[in-house]
């Protein structure tokens, strides 16, 4: 069944397959194609459109490495699709709303506005996109929200930087952290559109997993933010720590950015902008980490990476916290029982996550925030012995267990059910608990009073291994 909408730009067309109260949009444009002159430039409002736009399909990732091609653990467990379309045009969302009803133009909203919950996917700033099959927003729809996933720039498409950049900008103008200034520019078409699709802009919960989870800590920090959302969680980020523990500063950034110029013989950022996008992806890629850094870091993950920019992130992610910068955003942090040990045997990186979530939770507190919610991901995975590996409770979050190759059975679907109400609730109300639910309740200074998500489901405090 065919819906339409108008929002901003144009009258939109979705799609309701499957489940006739849950109609998609895909592919919707947030902000205008970053390329030519366009590439790395805060992101421009999308231009409007004549007509209706069809919103049926997945829009290009970002460029990237192939998924799953150098690890085919990412392909098998994180629904990593090697054949997806990639393009350095891609600037788009999907939407997921239960509250159209009728078909074509004379499709109306129905019941009052909903809790709207915004998705940022992980990746390392290198990689992922926003159409994985675990990421399809249907089931947690069906509880009564709107369900949004967004794309932004990433590697050097998004975390380039470069005194040319910043000698071209004009005055208090951001010139650094494109990937970050994307996923702001969805929050605010968002807050801007979301009403048309059934959403309460007034209720807006952001969330996001591994690098999704450490943007979702940087848009809270961001004085640009104040007011744009007012809940967030946290999945599997670090807290304030690993690589969110001291972001990296400009000059090293701007340091890296010039290697590649170099590298690239570019003598100019015209010149630059006029590079292949594939060209200067593959010159991106092949660019050795600065002196010092461990053989064993992928060289991508240091070099393109978000930094201090003194404009979008103007301190340290830490003393935002501390001066109160996040003070009124309800938060939700947890982890898995073993994170990166299956795909890459990295213990100490689970060590580090944890205490990076101990710091965070203090901080945000002694920042004059309310006691966040936290939780601990303890489900050995079925069908081998791959463990609670990072990433494997988005299957759960998400409901989306039935795409899932693992056999999963009737304890984990009830689980799943849990967890999507405890995400839904928090993101209606800035409280998970509810009927028939555990009760959680909000953790201590040092997060050692947690949410067991597991068997059985059940306030802890404490160790929580690794």
């Amino acid at each position: 069944m065919r819906r339409q909408v108008t929002c901003e730009q144009g009258t939109l067309e979705g799609l309701a397959v499957g489940d006739p109260s849950i109609t998609a949009f895909r592919g919707v444009p947030f902000a205008a194609p970053p390329v030519g002159p366009r590439r790395w430039r805060p992101p421009q409002l999308p231009a409007p459109w004549q007509g209706v736009r069809c919103a049926f399909d997945d829009a290009p990732a970002c460029l990237q490495p192939i998924p799953g091609a150098s690890n085919p653990f990412y392909d098998k467990e994180w629904g990593m699709d090697p054949a997806i379309p990639l393009d350095e045009d891609c600037l788009y969302l999907n939407i997921w709303t239960p509250a159209l009803r009728g078909s074509g133009a004379d499709a109306r909203l129905t019941g009052e506005p909903l809790p709207v919950m915004v998705w940022i996917h992980g990746g390392a700033y290198q990689c992922g996109c926003a159409m994985e099959k675990e990421f399809d927003g249907t089931a947690l729809a069906r509880q009564g929200v709107v369900v949004v996933s967004v794309a932004y720039r990433l590697n050097v498409f998004g975390f380039f930087s470069h005194r040319w950049v910043q000698e071209e900008a004009e005055e208090g103008a951001p010139y650094a952290n494109f990937g970050w200034l994307d996923q702001q520019a969805a929050l605010r078409w968002v807050r801007r559109n979301i009403t048309v699709f059934g959403g309460d802009p007034t209720r807006i919960c952001v969330f996001g997993q591994s690098a999704g989870a450490a943007s979702v800590l940087a848009q809270c920090c961001a004085p640009g933010n104040a007011g744009l959302f007012s809940r967030a969680i946290m999945q599997s980020g670090a807290g304030l720590g690993y690589f969110n523990a001291t972001l990296c500063s400009l000059e090293s950034a701007q340091s890296t950015g010039a290697r590649l110029m170099r590298r690239l013989g570019v003598e100019n950022l015209d010149e630059a902008r006029a590079v292949d996008a594939q060209t200067l992806f593959e010159g991106a890629s092949r660019l050795e980490a600065p002196e010092g850094v461990d053989d064993a870091v992928w060289p991508m993950m240091v070099n393109w990476v978000p930094c201090v920019d003194g404009v979008f992130m103007p301190r340290q992610e830490r003393d935002l916290i501390l001066d109160g910068q996040t003070k009124n955003i309800d938060l939700v942090v947890g982890d898995t029982q073993d994170e990166f040990m299956v795909s890459d045997g990295q213990g100490h990186q689970v060590r580090a996550g944890r205490e990076g979530n101990r710091r965070l939770i203090a901080a945000w507190q002694h920042g004059g925030g309310r006691a966040p919610y936290c939780y601990h991901f303890d489900v050995p995975m079925p069908g081998d012995d791959a463990g609670s590996f990072h990433s494997s409770d988005l299957w759960f979050v998400f409901g989306t267990l039935g795409s899932c190759w693992r056999p999963m059975r009737g304890c984990h679907v009830e689980l799943s059910q849990c967890m999507s109400r405890y995400w839904t609730r928090f993101a209606a109300m800035g409280d998970p608990s509810g009927p028939g639910l555990v009760h959680w309740d909000r953790t201590d200074m040092h997060g050692d009073r947690f949410l067991h998500l597991g068997f059985p489901v059940e306030m802890r405090s404490g160790h929580r291994g690794a």
